[in-house]
């Protein structure tokens, strides 16, 4: 052990006098560096656009309050003259249907900064309309194509894509650089185990590059403000380490079976970097492939179809669907014949009836949706880089799984804001059929209650990091599997 300790010892010092392997992680520094400012500033944009959402709900709230208070004091005055229900925020229907403001967001994360993810597809925060959740369904692009197209350089692009060439630059000469100075017969003889001494070697440029790395990339983001100096930060900073130090551990797996197989640093060098493309990028290009053929998910097209007849069945159908509307909910029903009903007092419940003629439809779309990302689950393990890039974006809560559990939530408060909205539109429609009103009032459409509209609350389930671990599971897996083909290399091969 002492001899081994000796040989690593001696093998960084002679790495540190090499200036090309100096200059190499100076470029991997300034490239990391700049990945987590490209980080850190999508972060910074994302944070100013909820907080102009949450101002812009504030403000209107606010305006929508103050105009209350005027018009409904002295609702013939010369500034509502020209006041239109359908326009204005004190009258219900036109506060429900056009009016009202109301965003949902998802909270910061303490580590969002160290990878981008998916945030440049799935929002930041979406607009909650009472009427339908279409709005946010369909919030899936905040850049332009020409952007998402190309991709974002951040931090996690670095580690997952461009830190393996750097290790494996790294690392290839180990083993082979003794066979090419026929250094390697001489130290089997003072008794060095080839097996041994590959892995120390490997492991010990890899965790020393790493270990540079995880510390350049920590102080920067807690003097730069990225990640917040707090228990928080230092957690998602923690958990980030470890991610980073177990991917590069599998790439100093890869190197190791490399420099068992090659004779030469030329040929290592060739045989690494078509390891890298076979396993960063056509690997997981294939998983992508398989699934999409094994999982596919009907076309858009059928949905927008589906949606159109959805929607003339409705409208053909308007009577007979708000009469059950009524019996379900007797105490709004209007003395009036049904037909008599305004558009604007049933528009909610055609949304309702919608939904329900749809529910088939949208349950089929999404079991498809759920199909695909369970198997995409089960079949990630088989792509190191794919773990590696899930368990970034889980981490930095840039992910899929935690995109939908805000869409649940979401949903669930657009119930409760369209239940809230029904409820007041309908007896307001009652108020105004005993007693009508030339003009928006009170005890008709007259609305001022904003206060107790329903805003969004995230849970504490979208409030913290879940599920940034079990992506990686299998990498342990397949360094052990790698380790054991190069010693079978190694064993098989005569020393040179």
């Amino acid at each position: 052990m002492k001899q081994l300790f000796t040989l690593i010892v001696y093998d960084l010092r002679s790495q540190l006098r090499e200036r090309g392997t100096l200059m190499l992680l100076l470029a991997a520094l300034l490239l990391a560096m700049f990945g987590l400012y490209e980080g850190n500033r999508f972060e910074r944009q994302n944070r100013s656009a909820v907080n102009a959402a949450a101002i812009q709900e504030s403000q209107a709230r606010n305006d929508a309050k103050s105009l209350a208070q005027r018009y409904f004091a002295h609702p013939d005055a010369t500034e509502f003259s020209g006041l239109q229900w359908f326009r204005t925020p004190v009258d219900i229907r036109g506060y429900v249907f056009r009016e009202h403001v109301g965003f949902a967001a998802k909270p910061q994360m303490a580590g969002a900064a160290l990878a981008v993810g998916q945030a440049d597809l799935l929002p930041a925060y979406v607009r909650v309309r009472a009427e339908s959740m279409e709005s946010a369904r369909t919030a899936l692009e905040i850049e332009h194509p020409a952007l998402l197209a190309v991709g974002r350089f951040d931090l996690m692009f670095f580690v997952v894509y461009l830190w393996p060439l750097i290790l494996l630059s790294l690392t290839t000469s180990v083993l082979t650089q003794d066979r090419e100075s026929l250094r390697l017969r001489a130290l089997q003889l003072q008794g060095v185990r080839i097996g041994r001494m590959l892995v120390a070697q490997t492991a010990a440029r890899t965790l020393a590059a790493s270990a540079l790395l995880m510390l350049t990339c920590c102080a920067l983001a807690l003097a730069s403000g990225a990640v917040p100096a707090n228990p928080d930060g230092y957690t998602a900073l923690a958990r980030w380490c470890g991610i980073v130090t177990l991917y590069s551990l599998f790439w100093a797996a890869v190197a190791v079976v490399v420099c068992a197989t090659c004779g030469n640093r030329m040929t290592a060098a060739f045989a690494g970097f078509g390891a890298w493309l076979v396993l960063a990028i056509l690997l997981p290009g294939a998983l992508t492939a398989a699934v999409q053929a094994a999982a596919p998910v009907p076309q858009r097209e059928r949905y927008v179809q589906a949606l159109r007849d959805a929607g003339d069945a409705v409208a053909s159908n308007k009577l007979a669907s708000l009469a059950r509307f009524y019996d379900s909910h007797p105490e709004w029903k209007p003395a009036a014949s049904l037909d008599k009903v305004s558009s604007s007092v049933s528009r909610l419940q055609r949304a309702q009836e919608l939904e329900r003629v749809m529910a088939e439809v949208d349950r089929r779309f999404a079991q498809a949706g759920e199909n695909r990302q369970r198997l995409f689950e089960r079949l990630q393990g088989f792509s190191p880089v794919t773990m590696a890039y899930q368990s970034l974006s889980a981490l930095a809560g840039n992910g899929h799984e935690r995109h939908q559990h805000f869409l649940a939530e979401v949903e669930q408060h657009q119930r409760r804001l369209r239940d809230y909205f029904q409820r007041v539109i309908q007896l307001s429609a009652l108020g105004d059929e005993r007693q009508p009103c030339p003009a928006t009032c009170l005890g008709g459409y007259g609305f001022r209650d904003f206060d107790q509209v329903p805003v969004f609350t995230p849970s504490a389930a979208i409030s913290t990091v879940s599920g940034w671990q079990t992506a990686l599971a299998r990498l342990p897996l397949w360094i052990a599997a790698l380790l054991g083909i190069a010693a079978l290399i190694l064993s098989r091969r005569p020393a040179k």
